[in-house]
């Protein structure tokens, strides 16, 4: 999963669009996502910064509301870790 995630930054470095149209697929509000999509995202701001930036009112108004379903500690890092980039 790691390395998939991996892959999607590297080819979102180029083709920022294609990647996150396929992503966001992944990312549907009140459903907590898996932890390599919100580690995705927040690579990919690193990578492609100027390409992720028509997709920050999608992301966090889809992530915001889900902040409170973050139980596990392992979320709750994935959360921080993606609000920090």
């Amino acid at each position: 999963q790691e390395a998939a995630s991996n892959v999607l930054v590297a080819v979102g470095q180029r083709f920022i669009n294609k990647v996150m149209e396929e992503v966001l697929t992944k990312f549907q509000p009140g459903i907590l996502p898996h932890y390599f999509v919100l580690q995705t995202f927040a690579n990919l701001s690193v990578s492609n910064v100027f390409g992720m930036v028509p997709f920050l009112n999608s992301i966090l108004g889809t992530m915001l509301p889900m902040l409170g379903m973050a139980r596990q500690d392992h979320m709750k890092s994935v959360f921080c870790y993606g609000k920090s980039r």
